[in-house]
């Protein structure tokens, strides 16, 4: 399994309007209450963490790329900022955490019962500044930072609060490190590998229960609307390509072409052309805008019958609608930035299972 989660900073703010429809996804129904479900210092806080099992040794130097911090003993109060597969990775633990940005407890994949227990779920978003104050605030003893540090001064403050955890280069790594990473410092390595393990298993279930895909060529697009345009989703060494692979498809010869640039003019529509087309749309409107376009008309897949449309439901962002007017969950965001070893059990079967009902393949 190749897909990979994008560090914040400079990646992230790159091409905000590309993010903006998953971004609504998560934000549409996501809890603001800054109260906790436990105070902290409470005879029943909410970061308690699973048995030790005895592999890491304290004190334990964390080494990033914006500098070092040192855990003395095992932590057990963690708070968690950056993307989401952060906090899909404690979750993956049954490790609770004491903070959380407003996004990240609401994704079909979260555990509810498991979300209600963190401490302060923040008004802040990954938009947002790092609320500095807010996570002092919650006492925590480690910060799961990956990819939510964009400048070294930030690393700073975070670091005077308490241990930092990050990645040692500013590069991308794959979901599977990031489970792990996090998996040491709280001395849970085997849990970890064992996450891990669970969610390429599940996710090669998913794949062996749908042969229609095995060495067919897919494309997933995003239609963000005429002012960003069409979102090439299934670039080449991209997450949702990794997804895609992982699921049976092989890799589409045009999906080259847009590791420089993922935006879709209409003069390379062309480049759309697959076995199967998957277009996901902000709105109703933008849909029949799109369908509307002769060239998009003329493309292989939508004259034969191999495409699929979905829509981002008007009143619930966690919602697509298909073309027979159906609700399916909306996982546009693990495609994105969110694959996990939370995230891909339940939405590689929601993307073969709903998504991909009933498609026409060539």
């Amino acid at each position: 399994m190749t897909s990979s989660i994008l560090r914040r900073g400079r990646r992230w703010r790159l091409a905000p309007a590309v993010a903006l429809t998953a971004l609504l996804a998560l934000t549409g129904c996501a809890s603001t209450d800054d109260g906790a479900s436990a105070e902290p210092g409470s005879s029943e806080p909410a970061g308690l963490l699973p048995a030790a099992e005895g592999t890491t040794t304290y004190p334990l130097t964390l080494k990033t790329w914006a500098g070092e911090t040192t855990l003395e003993k095992r932590p057990e109060r963690v708070a968690v900022i950056g993307m989401s597969p952060n906090l899909d990775a404690l979750q993956a633990l049954k490790v609770t955490p004491v903070y959380a940005l407003t996004e990240d407890p609401e994704v079909g994949w979260r555990d509810k019962a498991w979300a209600q227990k963190i401490e302060k779920v923040d008004t802040a978003t990954r938009k947002d500044p790092i609320n500095f104050e807010g996570i002092a605030a919650t006492n925590p003893d480690l910060i799961v930072a990956v990819g939510g540090i964009l400048e070294k001064p930030e690393f700073t403050k975070l670091a005077d609060i308490a241990p930092v955890l990050d990645t040692e280069t500013e590069e991308q790594i794959p979901w599977q490190d990031l489970q792990r990473l996090v998996g040491k410092p709280l001395d849970l390595a085997a849990a970890a590998d064992k996450a891990v393990t669970s969610a390429e298993q599940a996710v090669a279930e998913v794949a062996k229960a749908h042969p229609e895909f095995a060495g067919k060529t897919i494309t997933v697009a995003n239609d963000y609307g005429p002012q960003s345009g069409l979102s090439y989703y299934t670039v080449a060494g991209s997450i949702t390509e990794g997804i895609m692979t992982d699921l049976g498809f092989k890799p589409n010869p045009n999906a080259k072409e847009f590791v420089d640039e993922d935006v879709v003019s209409d003069e390379n529509q062309g480049l759309l052309d697959a076995d199967l087309l998957v277009v996901v749309y902000g709105s109703e409107a933008f849909r029949k805008e799109r369908e509307a376009k002769p060239l998009f008309k003329d493309l292989k897949p939508v004259a034969e019958g191999r495409y699929v449309a979905l829509t981002l439901a008007e009143n619930d962002p966690t919602k697509l609608t298909n073309a027979a007017g159906e609700q399916v969950e909306n996982v546009t965001w693990m495609l994105r930035m969110g694959a996990s070893a939370t995230s891909l059990p339940f939405g590689t079967k929601v993307i073969a299972d709903e998504w991909l009902a009933g498609a026409k393949l060539s």
